[in-house]
């Protein structure tokens, strides 16, 4: 899948950017040519709209940002659909943990912290703007143009300006729960990272990065936490998951493929009929009478 930072990084002088190590503030008009695409961050992030709007799919809710309005992503994958009869202008601001982590130590006492628990924090976070966020934003414009470019301790310095007048309101307290969490468990947990991104066809070393860890770290961690190899665990979900398509949505075997994370209609046709006995479609048409298949206990291996 293609990464957004990683694509980002690379373009050229139409993409406006500014950086200090891995913050990354960029300006930029969408290129999306394809109304759909997936994508993945391994870096939690805010996106500003400029102008325009942008729709945002996971398998489990649809998100909209409009002109004016401001989202917190999460780390991991999703769908970004494009809108043609409107040009999509943004900016967004790319935060590497190790840059949170110390945010949070140094500001821990000064924000605004309670002891109740908000609602788990969603994919997609819309961000509520208080008059000093919509000037901030207004005022980083002219940061992405000035020759020469603004010394990277500025920039820093910015970032901690955005991070502080968002976390500062209450409204946004479900945010700061969340980077506190992040930042007292030092990194993202891997089997909300598993649960929440196996659908999506990347790479062991795609999910190693999204999780935090080394390709080896992952694999090791992932045998203690699973106890199942990674390639296997997510064969098995990704077929559960596609049985679900089938019986319960008329979406084609084409269309399920593509929303499992199977390579291709062949490869999941042969580990579908592997599973449960008979090919994606035939399973479909006996559905209504079929007794249910019991869902897989993973056993060590």
């Amino acid at each position: 899948m293609v990464s957004v930072y990683d694509f980002l990084q690379s373009q050229g002088e139409d993409y406006k950017k500014l950086s200090f190590k891995e913050l990354l503030f960029v300006h930029y008009r969408c290129p999306q040519i394809e109304q759909y695409v997936k994508v993945y961050t391994h870096l939690n992030f805010i996106v500003y709209a400029l102008d325009g709007k942008k729709a945002y799919h996971t398998p489990f809710k649809t998100y909209r940002i409009e002109k004016g309005e401001s989202v917190f992503i999460r780390r991991g994958g999703y769908l970004q659909e494009r809108f043609f009869d409107n040009d999509w202008k943004l900016i967004a601001f790319f935060m590497p943990d190790s840059y949170l982590f110390d945010f949070i130590k140094e500001y821990r006492t000064s924000l605004p912290f309670d002891r109740s628990t908000p609602s788990p924090l969603e994919v997609f976070t819309p961000l509520y703007l208080n008059d000093m966020a919509k000037v901030f934003f207004d005022s980083m414009l002219p940061y992405f143009v000035q020759h020469p470019a603004p010394p990277e301790s500025l920039v820093e310095l910015k970032f901690r300006e955005l991070l502080l007048t968002l976390l500062s309101s209450p409204q946004n307290r479900g945010l700061l729960h969340y980077l506190g969490q992040l930042a007292d468990s030092g990194r993202p947990m891997l089997r909300d990272i598993m649960e929440e991104n196996f659908m999506y066809n990347m790479s062991l070393e795609e999910y190693a990065r999204l999780s935090r860890r080394s390709l080896a770290g992952f694999k090791r961690e992932f045998k203690d936490t699973f106890h199942i190899s990674p390639g296997k665990w997510l064969i098995e979900k990704r077929l559960l998951y596609a049985r679900s398509l089938i019986t319960t949505t008329q979406k084609t075997i084409a269309e399920i493929v593509d929303e499992s994370g199977f390579e291709n209609t062949t490869h999941f046709s042969k580990v579908f009929k592997e599973r449960f006995g008979i090919p994606p479609l035939k399973f479909r048409k006996s559905s209504t009478t079929a007794p249910p298949i019991p869902t897989t206990t993973f056993l060590s291996c």
